[in-house]
C-alpha cells in the first residue's frame, strides 16, 4: 500500500487549516474557577473511589480538593450529584493525518488541501469530545493542527507530535510511487515527503538530518521505522530496517535533545537491534517472543501496544494477509507483558478508516481480557501519562497529567456512573460523559 499525497505538500508548510466555529470562541469569557460539587474522585493508583467531595479548578490546574477548595464569585458550578470525576483518557498512538480520510481520498488528486485541513481538524475535534484530553501523534505532517489547537483556533486534544516519520528507502515508511524514483540519486524528493509524511534516510548522516529536522519542526519524540509494517508496499513483516549505526544515529541526536526514539517493529531481531541502539519504546511487538519480553522488562524499556481490531472491508486482500499474524499475536503480547512487568501503554493505531474513530473508547474495552478495570483506567490515563513524560523538556505541556490531585493540570472527565464497576461507560461518551474538560476549559457540558 502506497501513500502518495504530494498535492497536501502546502499543509506540511502550514498554509492550510480550517478554523471554524466551535466551543473554544464561546470559552473565551469563560471564569478562571470552576467548582465541581458533590463528585467521587477516581484515583486511579489505588483503583477506587473516594468520598464525595468538593474540586477546584483555577486556571488550568487543579487547585484543591475537599472543604478547602472555596470558589470565587462568578465561578462556574457544577453539580455533581455524585457522579465520577476522572482524569482525561490518553492514546499514546494515532495518526490524525492518515486517520481522517479513506486511503482513495488520501491518493485522489481532487483532494484538496483544505479538504484534508477540515478533516483532520473534525477528527481532533471529535476525539476531544470523545474524552480524549492528550494524544501522542507517531507519525504524518501534525504541526499545523497542532498550533491551531494550542492557539485556540480548532478544538482538539493536547498532542504529543512526532512529525514526519523516519524510514530506510523501501521501509515501512517509503510512501513511494512506483514512478516516483530515489532522492538520493535522482534528487527529487517524493511527494509523501514534500508532504510532510515522511523522511527516507538512509545512512548515518541522513538519518541525523532527518531526526534533527523534526526536532526543528517541535517533535516531542522521534518516530524510526525499525521492522516491517502491514500498510506499506515494500517491506514484509519479517524484515529489520536500519542498521545499529543508522539507528543509533537517531538516538544519540534525541539524547542530546534530552528525549527519546521510538520504533515501529514486531519482530525480536528488529526490537533487540533497537534496544541495543539505545531506544527507549517500542511499537507494536506482537510478534515478541518471551525472552525479548523479558528484556525489555529489565532494561525498562516501554512497550507502546495496541490490540488491533480484524480486518474491515476497506483492508486490501494485501494488507489483510500481512496482518494474519499480528492479530493473532494480540493475545499472547498483553499477558505476556503484564506477567514480565514491562512498562505498558496503550493506542489505537487507526489508520485510513476514518468511519473507525468512533470505536476509540470502545477498543479500550478488549483490555478486559487481560486487565481489571482499575488496571486499564490506570493504563489509559496514569500510565499514559508517564510515557508522555518521557519526552522530558520536550514536552510541549508543562503540567502533570493521568490524575487527579492539587496541582494536576485540569483535564477532567465527569462520567455518569462508575467505570469501576462498569468499564463499559467509557465506550459511551456521548452518553456516559457529562463533562469534558482540558486545561480548565470546559468543551462539553452545561455550565451553571
Amino acid at each position: 500500500m502506497r501513500i502518495c499525497l504530494g498535492h497536501f505538500s502546502r499543509i506540511a508548510l502550514g498554509w492550510v487549516l480550517v478554523a471554524f466555529a466551535s466551543p473554544v470562541a464561546a470559552q473565551q469569557g469563560a471564569p478562571s474557577e470552576t467548582l465541581f460539587r458533590n463528585v467521587r474522585v477516581l484515583d486511579v493508583l489505588k483503583g477506587e473511589l473516594g468520598p464525595a467531595t468538593d474540586v477546584l479548578v483555577r486556571g488550568n490546574r487543579v487547585a484543591a480538593i475537599g472543604a478547602s477548595g472555596k470558589a470565587a464569585a462568578g465561578a462556574t458550578v457544577i453539580d455533581g450529584q455524585g457522579r465520577t470525576l476522572m482524569p482525561g483518557l490518553i492514546d499514546v498512538h494515532v495518526h490524525i493525518s492518515f486517520g481522517s480520510l479513506l486511503f482513495p481520498q488520501l491518493n485522489d488528486p481532487k483532494t484538496s488541501p483544505e479538504k484534508l485541513g477540515t478533516a483532520m481538524s473534525n477528527s481532533a475535534e471529535q476525539m476531544l469530545l470523545r474524552g480524549f484530553t492528550a494524544v501522542r501523534d507517531m507519525g504524518g505532517p501534525i504541526f499545523p493542527l497542532k498550533r491551531a489547537i494550542d492557539a485556540g483556533k480548532t478544538l482538539g486534544p493536547r498532542i504529543w507530535p512526532s512529525g514526519a516519520v523516519v524510514s530506510q528507502t523501501s521501509g515501512h515508511g517509503d510512501f513511494r510511487a512506483p514512478s516516483e524514483r530515489s532522492r538520493r540519486f535522482f534528487g527529487k524528493p517524493s511527494r509523501a515527503e514534500e508532504y510532510g509524511a515522511t523522511f527516507i534516510a538512509d545512512g548515518r548522516d541522513e538519518v541525523l538530518t532527518a531526526t534533527r529536522e523534526n526536532l526543528r519542526m517541535g517533535a516531542s519524540q522521534i518516530k524510526l521505522m525499525a521492522g516491517g509494517g502491514t500498510s506499506s508496499a515494500y517491506d514484509p513483516i519479517d524484515v529489520t530496517q536500519y542498521t545499529s549505526d543508522e539507528m543509533k544515529a537517531a538516538v544519540e541526536a534525541a539524547d542530546d535533545w534530552n528525549t527519546y526514539v521510538a520504533v515501529h517493529a514486531y519482530t525480536p531481531r528488529a526490537v533487540r537491534r533497537a534496544i541495543d541502539a539505545g531506544v527507549k519504546c517500542i511499537e507494536h511487538g506482537q510478534l515478541l517472543d518471551e525472552p525479548t519480553i523479558e528484556l525489555m522488562a529489565r532494561r525498562g524499556i516501554w512497550l507502546s501496544a495496541q490490540n488491533l481490531i480484524p480486518d474491515s472491508p476497506n483492508m486490501t486482500p494485501e494488507r489483510r494477509k500481512k496482518r494474519a499474524d499480528i492479530i493473532e499475536g494480540n493475545a499472547r503480547l498483553w499477558p505476556m507483558a503484564k506477567k514480565h512487568g514491562v512498562k505498558l501503554a496503550w493506542g489505537t493505531d487507526l489508520l485510513f478508516e476514518p468511519e473507525l474513530n468512533a470505536q476509540q473508547n470502545a477498543l479500550i474495552l478488549a483490555l478486559r481480557q487481560w486487565f481489571t478495570p482499575a488496571e486499564v483506567l490506570k493504563m489509559v490515563t496514569y500510565d499514559n501519562a508517564q510515557l508522555l513524560a518521557l519526552s522530558g523538556p520536550r514536552t510541549p505541556y508543562e503540567g502533570k497529567l493521568g490524575i487527579v490531585e492539587e496541582g494536576a493540570l485540569a483535564d477532567l472527565i465527569l462520567v455518569n456512573g462508575d467505570p469501576l464497576a462498569k468499564l463499559d461507560l467509557i465506550a459511551d461518551p456521548g452518553k456516559n460523559f457529562s463533562v469534558i474538560m482540558k486545561d480548565g476549559v470546559i468543551y462539553k457540558g452545561a455550565q451553571r
